[in-house]
């Protein structure tokens, strides 16, 4: 039987930082939503489109968290690899 083939570091760099980026991405979805919902709501209380004000905003939010935050564990995700490989 043959052992695994081994992961290049690109692509574990790319897997995490992707995940990071998702889970990041849905969680500040959740959470930015349910805030705008409070501020359409409190501001705009006879608007029967609140709900999808709240949730259009969260989703533009959390993408934009999400891809930062992916950018971000890929750049110190190859810092640290360079910075282990030198040291």
């Amino acid at each position: 039987m043959q052992t695994p083939a081994k992961t290049a570091r690109w692509a574990r760099c790319l897997a995490i930082s992707v995940l990071v980026g998702l889970s990041i991405g849905i969680l500040t979805i959740a959470i930015s939503s349910f805030f705008f919902y409070q501020h359409y709501s409190s501001q705009f209380p006879a608007d029967t489109q609140n709900l999808l004000s709240a949730l259009t905003s969260g989703v533009l939010v959390g993408i934009g968290v999400g891809a930062i935050a992916a950018v971000a564990t890929a750049g110190v995700y190859l810092l640290f690899g360079t910075l282990r490989v030198q040291g």
